[in-house]
């Protein structure tokens, strides 16, 4: 394995790790931060105009995230 797929790979992971550490503090008792949930439900009712910005946008970040881990 090349030292920048070990690099990306380890990326990914610390990526992940880090969103697991937010949500756990998110879910706390008491806590200001937002879930993951409702920072989604937050961005997917975003609107300009007519125009369902939000969504189009989480649509594209799954896209994207679905190509570059699963598409090989």
């Amino acid at each position: 394995m090349s030292l920048t797929r070990t690099v990306a790979i380890g990326a990914f992971v610390a990526g992940w790790l880090a969103l697991a550490a937010l949500e756990l503090l998110a879910r706390r008792e008491g806590s200001r931060l937002p879930t993951v949930g409702q920072l989604c439900g937050y961005v997917m009712r975003y609107r300009a105009g007519i125009v369902p910005v939000g969504r189009i946008g989480v649509y594209a970040v799954w896209c994207w995230l679905g190509w570059h881990l699963f598409a090989r």
